[in-house]
């Protein structure tokens, strides 16, 4: 038996030769365990699990891609079915051919012609993934459905820049406390030359014991986004004082 994709060659025991000579015989049949271990007048009869161990050395020698050729069914036998598109060899020339092929496309990519083409092609195709990408988040960020804020404050820095903070609630009533906090950033905010900042946006936990702040901006070309959580479990809440402002660097 040859493997004509490998060349490797196994010499079939007198049990494998006999199951896969019944098999081969009644191609596409199911063939009864008892019959594929039939004796003659030159050899006793396999007991079943001599049958069974040479279905296992015969799937073996297939390998794990061609095993399912020998198929079980269950309570009936053994059926060997060929797939059509295995039956035409493969063929060493055919193998050489595809080696070619690869080699041929590695010393292109990776020689030493052509290499201002090469590089110019690689450029291009960078830039042309760079502009998909940037072009894929634009319409993300188009698809994002926004809940309209229930307060917005705008700040005017020194330099002139706009500032938009956007306060978030679930309900429209007893929200003093987060347009207290909205109050004293953009009093902060109002301190500060200029900051890549555009957009901040804060909300209160349901049990307003955590506070969100998210702002969002650009930077040297780059969307930037920085999340800030402050928690503060007394009953007097605070969240922000003047060393926090100091520590975070909110014009930054």
């Amino acid at each position: 038996m040859t493997n004509q994709l490998t060349g490797e060659q196994w010499q079939l025991p007198r049990a494998e030769r006999q199951v896969l000579t019944l098999l081969v015989v009644n191609i596409d049949k199911v063939v009864a365990k008892q019959t594929l271990g039939a004796g003659d007048n030159e050899h006793p009869p396999l007991s079943d699990s001599s049958v069974t161990r040479a279905i296992f050395m015969l799937r073996s020698f297939l390998g794990p891609l061609h095993e399912h050729m020998i198929e079980t069914i269950k309570g009936k036998g053994y059926r060997l079915h060929i797939d059509k598109r295995l039956s035409k060899p493969v063929t060493k020339a055919t193998t050489g051919r595809v080696k070619q092929t690869y080699q041929a496309v590695i010393l292109w990519l990776f020689g030493k012609r052509n290499r201002a083409l090469k590089a110019w092609i690689g450029i291009l195709i960078l830039l042309l993934t760079i502009l998909v990408l940037r072009q894929w988040r634009v319409s993300v960020d188009d698809d994002v459905q926004h809940t309209p804020a229930f307060a917005s404050t705008s700040v005017t820095l020194k330099s002139g820049q706009q500032l938009n903070l956007l306060s978030y609630a679930k309900s429209k009533t007893n929200n003093t406390l987060l347009l207290l906090l909205a109050e004293r950033l953009a009093q902060e905010f109002g301190h500060c030359d200029t900051t890549p900042w555009k957009n901040v946006y804060l909300s209160l936990s349901h049990d307003k014991q955590v506070f969100n702040i998210t702002l969002k901006g650009d930077k040297f070309g780059q969307s930037v986004v920085r999340n800030l959580k402050l928690t503060d479990f007394r009953q007097q809440k605070n969240f922000i004082s003047e060393q926090w402002f100091t520590e975070v660097s909110l014009c930054e």
